[in-house]
């Protein structure tokens, strides 16, 4: 018996047409389109030099003057601040900032990054970021978390019921008041401030190249 050919219908035939021009098929054995995705752009290709090296404390992983600017960046978001925060104007009163000149905001970010980052870590084992502790009761960046001027309650209350819990010393040991304060409260050894005061945290070492900055 003589078997007819199968008809297809005209808008079936166009749409299996307009499929097969959407989605070409691949012939076997053909090499894989080269993958992309997930491939990171290196932030100092065709970037400057650094201006000036090495650079020490926050800086001293940067690599070339784009990567300077993006871990800047990346600072001032982690703590909700801008560049007038740390870097004093050329000009008094004038928005143009004096990024190399010294100053006291300076010092103590670059300090914490050396030291206080270098002498304590998370007890959970995550990465100690500036974010770690530079966030208000609503978890926003804020630079100044004990209260701006300074909140003893709140301050006390944030020592107690997070830097003690939420941290250890870099040796993996309980942080307590004296481990940074020298003494306990209310005692005569005790010390209030510790900022630039390198001597009273826990034993460690200062971070160098290579080591996490913030």
């Amino acid at each position: 018996m003589r078997r007819l050919p199968l008809l297809w219908p005209a808008p079936l035939l166009a749409a299996l047409a307009a499929c097969a021009a959407h989605h070409p098929v691949t012939a076997v054995g053909a090499p894989p389109a080269p993958a992309t995705a997930g491939v990171e752009h290196d932030v100092c290709e065709g970037s400057p030099p650094l201006p000036h090296a090495p650079l020490e404390g926050i800086l001293r992983n940067a690599r070339c003057d784009q990567d300077l600017y993006y871990s800047m960046s990346k600072i001032a978001d982690m703590i909700g601040v801008d560049c007038a925060h740390c870097h004093a104007a050329k000009v008094l009163d004038q928005d143009d900032r004096d990024f190399p000149a010294p100053t006291p905001k300076k010092e103590i970010a670059n300090w914490m990054s050396m030291h206080l980052m270098a002498s304590i870590k998370p007890a959970d084992g995550s990465p100690l970021k500036c974010s770690s502790c530079h966030t208000d009761e609503h978890g926003k960046p804020v630079a100044k978390m004990l209260g701006q001027p300074r909140d003893r309650v709140k301050a006390n209350e944030w020592m107690s019921l997070v830097m003690v819990r939420k941290f250890v010393a870099a040796d993996g040991s309980r942080l307590k008041c004296k481990s940074c304060h020298v003494g306990t409260p209310g005692t005569p050894e005790f010390k209030a401030a510790v900022l630039l005061r390198s001597e009273q945290l826990p034993k460690h070492q200062v971070a160098a190249v290579g080591t996490p900055a913030f």
